[in-house]
């Protein structure tokens, strides 16, 4: 029994294990690539929040205003905080399991089917 073609788009509700849709790729290149791109997002959204800290500070920013920024011990903590709740998310989702997250009817797939 051969797998069924790659298709990117669904024609209809999930109603049985969640899709596999990127049979194809290794896992391991997928963590890989997950992982270096939450690590780019959150580097964009720490320093995001050093701007906005020092926008309030100081009504004004620099060109190294961002660079020069130190945290408080309360928002290294915070950081911190953030940073775990980042983390968390991404894992979550990375090690959940593909049984199926709705309760779709069964029926509801002929609402979807779509012409050959």
């Amino acid at each position: 029994m051969s797998k069924p073609p790659f298709k990117t788009v669904r024609t209809g509700p999930v109603t049985g294990d969640e899709p596999d849709w990127i049979h194809d790729l290794p896992v391991d290149n997928m963590v890989g690539a997950i992982t270096a791109l939450s690590a780019e997002v959150y580097i964009l959204k720490e320093r995001l929040r050093a701007m906005e800290r020092e926008l309030v500070r100081r009504d004004t920013l620099t060109p190294t205003a961002v660079e020069d920024h130190e945290p408080t011990e309360d928002e290294r903590a915070e950081n911190q905080k953030d940073l775990d709740a980042f983390v968390n998310r991404i894992w979550t989702e990375i090690m959940r399991d593909r049984k199926t997250v709705a309760n779709v009817d069964p029926g509801a797939v002929d609402y979807f089917k779509q012409p050959d």
